[in-house]
């Protein structure tokens, strides 16, 4: 079963720190790691659009139109952290928390906050905690130099498990020469 302690453990492992038994305890590690998790599983779930924390929902009107400019505005989900697609071939855009769009309707495709570990995949799980372990580096091992080598590694999975996460299906995310061809016209 996956944790988020056992996730924190495995960037301070990286780090060559000491690991914790929970984000509440009283050391600097779970202090640094409890006030930086959130931010950073959110970062890191925005970053790409994880086949596990991909939601579909048709959003809820708002009374009120916009100021100027698109007609009609809807609520986006409490959990929502990118907005991937919308279902028309209306334009959208994001302000805050509300999609804008001429569209009567709006259903998307977004990436949803997930909190719970044991949904991430296995590679999802091993990005974030290099991006804890760069983000942690300075404050507990006092080496920008471990930190640059923690970032540079983050990227690197990152880009690894993007590419695998990506081959996973053939429906919303294929790109046609179409598309290519007509965005340089």
């Amino acid at each position: 079963m996956a944790s988020v302690v056992g996730i924190v453990n495995s960037a301070l492992i990286k780090l060559g720190a000491d690991t914790i038994a929970a984000l509440s305890e009283d050391s600097p590690e779970a202090r640094a790691a409890n006030a930086r998790y959130e931010a950073l599983r959110d970062e890191v779930l925005r970053a790409h659009p994880w086949n596990f924390a991909l939601g579909r929902v048709e959003l809820a009107r708002l009374v009120d139109a916009p100021a100027f400019g698109p007609a009609r505005q809807y609520q986006l989900p409490a959990d929502c952290l990118r907005v991937l697609a919308l279902d028309s071939e209306e334009a959208f855009e994001i302000e805050g928390n509300r999609l804008l769009t001429d569209a009567d309707s709006a259903r998307i495709l977004y990436v949803r906050r997930v909190a719970d570990p044991n949904l991430f995949d296995a590679m999802f799980r091993e990005t974030l905690a290099l991006r804890i372990a760069a983000d942690l580096a300075y404050k507990l091992v006092s080496s920008t130099t471990l930190a640059q080598s923690m970032m540079q590694l983050y990227r690197e999975h990152l880009a690894l498990s993007r590419s695998a996460d990506a081959q996973e299906g053939d429906g919303h995310r294929r790109i046609s020469a179409e598309l290519w061809l007509d965005a340089r016209r």
